[in-house]
């Protein structure tokens, strides 16, 4: 049986779950690829806001994205090269109305984003055969770094 549901091994632009609710707004990824061979994907990501003016957002994005109820914010993993260890991935973070990409600071292997209510995000970390839960509250979390765009 082959999964049709988008994970982070699995997406592409046409995911519904790259729109916010009310589709005036949406992520848009560049050339997906490989981490390494049959590894999760990644590329960068544009923000595509309500005008239709595209903000390119810094680093590299993978995992399809989840977007609270109001469309006014959108939670998405990005990739994180350390210097002498595999890559890393943090959550973010875009509120589209203060135009500000926050950088959480803990850290995950492979994060697979579900809800985004309120305060809290909730998902997996890990392979694909072997996720852990992940539940994630914004207004506990520490924040590595706020990018204005």
């Amino acid at each position: 049986m082959v999964n049709t549901l988008p994970d982070p091994w699995n997406f592409s632009n046409v995911e519904q779950q790259l729109f916010s609710g009310d589709t005036s707004q949406r992520l848009e990824y560049g050339t997906l690829k490989e981490m390494n061979q049959g590894g999760p994907l990644h590329g960068s990501c544009l923000w595509v806001t309500p005008t239709g003016r595209q903000v390119k957002l810094p680093g590299s994005y993978g995992g399809p994205p989840v977007w609270d109820v109001v469309g006014r914010r959108v939670a998405l993993p990005m990739w994180q090269q350390a210097l002498f260890s595999s890559p890393t991935q943090r959550l973010v973070v875009l509120d589209t109305q203060l135009h500000q990409l926050i950088v959480f600071r803990r850290g995950f292997s492979v994060l697979h984003l579900q809800v985004f209510e309120g305060l809290v995000i909730t998902g997996a970390d890990g392979p694909a055969h072997r996720p852990a839960p992940v539940s994630f509250n914004l207004g506990t979390e520490d924040i590595k770094q706020v990018l204005e765009l």
